[in-house]
């Protein structure tokens, strides 16, 4: 267990214990979220299809500029923004906590507690996300020298891998590496904000160090991440429709299960 001490002016200044997971904890994440979603099945589902239909709306849009050839990466580039979309998620599961989960005013101003710093942060991965489709841009028509205009040109993320080796190590290795700072910075920056009245460069930074400190379990439950949205992918976007609330609610019991504030003078 280690403490990370927020950079402020602030006294006392306050500080936020990190625990030591075990390595198979994220499983007991998500039969927790799977548990809230039990509580909240119609909520849950509507607020799902909610965020399906946004990912829908995006290759829909691709597809009518005649941009097909953005569609793949569309999908990994919706991941970036899928934690701030999940905000209303967590803040159900954290309500839940103190049987107020129908409180729709209590609702409200947990959202509104911190609005300016997770406002911040939903720019920040927007514009990773916006970022994120220009770089695939350039690296697919780099490699491939071409730009495909028809939706018979469309293919698998994997099929393009096959096919050009040098694609697979460029946008691959950016891929990774992008998807693992962006992971770090708001797999629990997003809840802690939502949790505390804390900006958002120090949320980043404990997210950042508790992660780093809990690598086996945080890659685990990165790549069930990945697994279950590429999952409701190849759904197009249906399964989404379950796959983002549990994973949403089982974000805030990480949160929960990582990190907790305390006071020091």
């Amino acid at each position: 267990m280690s403490t990370y001490r927020l950079s402020t002016q602030q006294q006392p200044q306050r500080s936020f214990e990190i625990r030591s997971l075990d390595e198979v904890r994220p499983m007991a994440w998500l039969r927790q979220g799977l548990e809230d979603f039990k509580a909240e099945p119609l909520w849950s589902t509507v607020y799902g299809a909610a965020v399906a239909g946004l990912g829908g709306l995006f290759a829909y849009l691709a597809s009518g500029a005649d941009a097909f050839f953005l569609v793949p990466f569309l999908f990994s580039g919706f991941l970036v923004v899928t934690p701030m979309l999940s905000l209303g998620l967590m803040a159900k599961a954290k309500l839940r906590e103190t049987g107020r989960a129908h409180d729709a005013g209590a609702l409200r101003r947990l959202l509104a507690m911190n609005r300016s710093s997770t406002a911040m942060m939903g720019i920040f991965l927007v514009l990773v996300f916006v970022n994120w489709i220009m770089v695939s841009n350039l690296v697919y028509g780099g490699v491939f020298h071409q730009v495909t205009t028809g939706i018979e040109r469309v293919q698998p993320l994997p099929v393009m891998f096959t096919e050009s080796l040098p694609f697979l190590l460029i946008y691959g290795g950016i891929a990774i590496a992008l998807a693992a700072f962006v992971f770090r910075i708001v797999a629990f920056s997003i809840p802690m904000m939502l949790d505390q009245k804390v900006d958002a460069f120090n949320a980043a930074f404990a997210s950042w160090k508790a992660v780093g400190e809990n690598r086996k379990p945080m890659s685990l439950w990165a790549s069930i991440i990945a697994a279950l949205c590429t999952l409701g992918f190849l759904t197009f976007f249906v399964g989404l429709v379950f796959v983002i609330p549990w994973l949403g609610y089982a974000s805030w019991h990480a949160y929960r299960d990582t990190m907790e504030a305390n006071q020091d003078s």
